[in-house]
């Protein structure tokens, strides 16, 4: 196998495009990875009292995995509605298209977040630039304030600052105290922590779709562990684009693609790969010691799955043999699946 394909990249050793006090943020779109169609990825690092400014995507709607620390969002959408909790790692959170939210590090080490978006080039908005882009004057009214008072603040222009720091306004120990309980609410979903809807010797799957996180539109993710030898059957997607990110582990992985073209690759943490809708592919854990972690990310609420071992049973042995040009017996011993094995064990 290959140590690269044209449907992976290496997002944790890519250089971020933005690198702030606060933290810093690599950008995956379709600008720098191609293959990318309806899906693009972000890698957010977040220092200790790091800060995402407020901001909001013109065009895409937002789903993002926790991969450590302990962070706060806040999400202000219509009808004035303010939603205010804690997120922490295995948890995923959704912020509808054009919702203005933050995320803060509240932990006492980095926060790390990986953040998928329905669109391959997200747009970004953010306060400070907002801000800097608007008339004082405008904004004294607005917030009925004496003349000039935002005159006052230096907002540079109108880009956004993207990531900020409180490094000098630290939370005292009983707002902190406060915070480290978890604060529940409807954004958000705790993927690692549900007990996984599919589990065998081979691993475990949670499903974080429409059907058990009912506020996703657009975007879905699942949490695969595959146990060393465990394998993601064959299998494609007739719905969704698939976005993977390696959370930990070593992969091997084929995706066939129309025309017979077959790519054979290895990926390891820290890089991501896309799958076209209906490509067939399967996930094999590489390593013989220890669990591979995958999020998987899709492209829709509820993505539709279709696994080599049903799609085979559905049919005859007649049929198969004609196609494959054997004999019909030789597929007596064929094992008969009522429905997708999944995931399979014993890999070599």
């Amino acid at each position: 196998m290959t140590s690269s394909s044209i449907h992976s990249f290496n997002l944790d050793t890519t250089e971020p495009q933005a690198v702030c006090k606060g933290g810093n943020r690599t950008i995956v779109s379709s600008d720098n990875f191609p293959v990318l169609k309806g899906m693009a990825l972000y890698l957010l690092r977040l220092e200790k009292g790091g800060i995402r400014e407020p901001h909001w995507h013109p065009n895409a709607a937002e789903l993002s995995y926790c991969v450590r620390g302990k962070s706060i969002m806040t999400i202000f959408g219509p009808d004035a509605s303010v939603d205010t909790f804690t997120v922490d790692r295995g948890e995923i959170v959704f912020v509808p298209r054009g919702y203005i939210h933050h995320i803060e590090n509240i932990g006492l080490e980095e926060a790390k977040f990986v953040l998928a978006f329905n669109h391959e080039k997200p747009e970004d908005l953010g306060i400070t630039g907002s801000l800097g882009s608007m008339p004082n004057r405008i904004l004294d009214k607005t917030f009925n304030q004496h003349s000039n008072f935002f005159s006052q603040f230096n907002y540079g222009s109108s880009k956004d600052i993207l990531i900020g720091s409180r490094q000098d306004l630290q939370l005292s120990t009983e707002a902190r105290d406060e915070l480290s309980r978890r604060i529940p609410n409807n954004h958000k979903f705790n993927l690692d922590g549900i007990p996984p809807q599919i589990q065998n010797g081979g691993g475990t799957v949670s499903l974080g779709n429409a059907s058990n996180f009912s506020i996703l539109s657009g975007l879905a993710c699942y949490s695969l562990f595959l146990r060393p030898g465990g394998i993601r059957e064959p299998h494609w997607h007739p719905n969704a684009a698939e976005l993977d990110y390696v959370v930990e582990g070593i992969a091997k992985m084929v995706i066939l693609s129309p025309g017979g073209n077959v790519d054979s690759f290895e990926v390891k943490a820290g890089e991501i790969v896309f799958i076209p809708s209906g490509y067939l592919h399967y996930i094999e854990n590489a390593d013989a010691e220890k669990m591979t972690q995958f999020v998987v990310f899709f492209g829709h609420e509820r993505p539709e799955d279709i696994g080599i071992s049903g799609s085979l049973s559905a049919y005859s042995n007649e049929v198969l043999a004609a196609i494959i040009g054997t004999d019909p017996k030789i597929l007596d011993s064929l094992t008969r699946h009522d429905e997708d094995v999944f995931i399979v064990s014993g890999g070599a």
